[in-house]
């Protein structure tokens, strides 16, 4: 093989892929040249309205009121965990039974990992709160535990809306 044949392929490779080129570049101009579709019709009068769908307040949406799901941990473990939303029937130091609007009542273990807001001596039997938790075999036991039912129109947290509701960004509130 001379040192001429390597240059003559290079070229008629060149030559080819520039011709592809073009012959593209002619085809996109001619399609594109044609007359444009019709616009469709618009469902939506008014700008800015979501086709006449009205956009449930949070409080008029379904709520959770309890829930148990089996997650993978990092280390390829599964743990079950809990959630539920309801009203304190009773609370300790050491445990807290909550009961549910359908009757479901659960009660779960209190240890030092327990986080709650307000404390947990804030929190008294007829309180309304959320808590989440694990179960391990059939103990429950809680991780977190905040004063409220949730149902109202919330941080914006999740939803792209807020950035910070003025609490300087998850910093604490002044």
């Amino acid at each position: 093989m001379s040192v001429r044949d390597p240059l003559k392929i290079r070229k008629t490779l060149l030559a080819a892929a520039v011709a592809a080129a073009l012959t593209g570049t002619g085809v996109a101009f001619a399609w594109g040249a044609g007359d444009p579709p019709a616009p469709a019709p618009s469902s939506s009068s008014t700008p800015g309205q979501d086709n006449g769908k009205v956009r449930k307040d949070k409080s008029q949406r379904p709520q959770q009121l309890h829930g148990e799901s089996v997650v993978k941990k990092a280390d390829g473990s599964y743990e079950t965990e809990l959630s539920q939303r309801g009203t304190v029937e009773a609370a300790s130091s050491s445990s807290i039974t909550v009961k549910s609007e359908d009757g479901f009542s659960q009660t779960y273990a209190i240890d030092a990992g327990t986080k709650a807001r307000p404390s947990l001596a804030d929190i008294a039997p007829g309180d309304t709160v959320r808590i989440s938790g694990v179960k391990n075999g059939g103990q429950a036991t809680a991780e977190r535990i905040v004063e409220g039912a949730g149902d109202g129109p919330g941080l914006g947290l999740g939803r792209g809306n807020g950035h910070g509701n003025g609490q300087g960004h998850g910093k604490a509130p002044k």
